[in-house]
């Protein structure tokens, strides 16, 4: 029992730095950092494990591996998009196309019902930002910039 308790606290430690939305070969980098034997067939035992008990959420983008990230607690957040409703909390997501990474956004353009035909109404949506995260675009920068002589 000592050693699937170790292995589930580094599978969630994994998640330490809030923000960032984890595939399982991610999380099984982060987690050697204090199992180092862990096993990627581990990682997704334990994720399992936690999704089950409501410690961690699902993400899934198009085209993308499923991602993990730490679930919301119906205290953590003071407010809400959707009229009150806390159980409604969601986030969005920025994919950056240089790393590949995806970063949790905690913010929401609102209840979108501006965007839908008139009759519509809208249940629930989902945002993605495609584009270049800070470090990416920092690199990128530098490379382009002249060398100091």
């Amino acid at each position: 029992m000592q050693r699937l308790t170790r292995q589930r606290n580094a599978v969630f430690s994994a998640f330490s730095d809030t923000g960032l939305v984890l595939t399982a070969p991610e999380i099984l980098e982060r987690a050697r950092a204090i199992v180092p034997e862990i096993s990627l067939s581990t990682v997704y035992r334990q994720v399992s494990m936690l999704l089950a008990d409501g410690e961690i959420a699902k993400v899934e983008l198009p085209g993308e591996p499923a991602r993990y990230e730490v679930a919301c607690k119906p205290d953590a957040h003071h407010h809400s998009h959707h009229h009150g409703e806390e159980a409604d909390h969601h986030h969005h997501y920025f994919h950056c196309g240089s790393c590949g990474q995806v970063f949790m956004l905690h913010a929401c353009p609102g209840p979108m019902t501006d965007l839908v035909p008139k009759g519509f109404q809208v249940k629930s949506h989902e945002v993605t930002l495609h584009g270049v995260c800070a470090a990416c675009a920092g690199a990128a920068r530098k490379a382009r910039s002249p060398k100091a002589h």
